[in-house]
């Protein structure tokens, strides 16, 4: 990831893929979400998918992702 982010081409597409699914989950967790607090549930839910990536400690497929689903959803339910 650090070397992707030294190279401008890179950087650029890294960015440009980053921005598209961010602005996805956004508008899925607006109508849930205060406006003020959506990037950072956006980064919470993008944040377990990088860093199990980049860590490689645990697995990324369906279990993680819906148990992060349902612990998202239980969070903005208290909210």
């Amino acid at each position: 990831m650090a070397e992707a982010l030294c190279d401008e081409h890179a950087a650029e597409l890294l960015r440009e893929f980053t921005a598209g699914r961010r602005e996805e989950l956004s508008a899925v967790l607006a109508p849930w979400v205060p406006a003020a607090e959506l990037d950072l549930a956006v980064d919470q839910a993008f944040g377990v998918l990088w860093y199990r990536l980049l860590l490689g400690h645990a697995p990324v497929d369906r279990s993680p992702a819906r148990s992060l689903a349902a612990l998202l959803v239980r969070q903005l339910q208290s909210a």
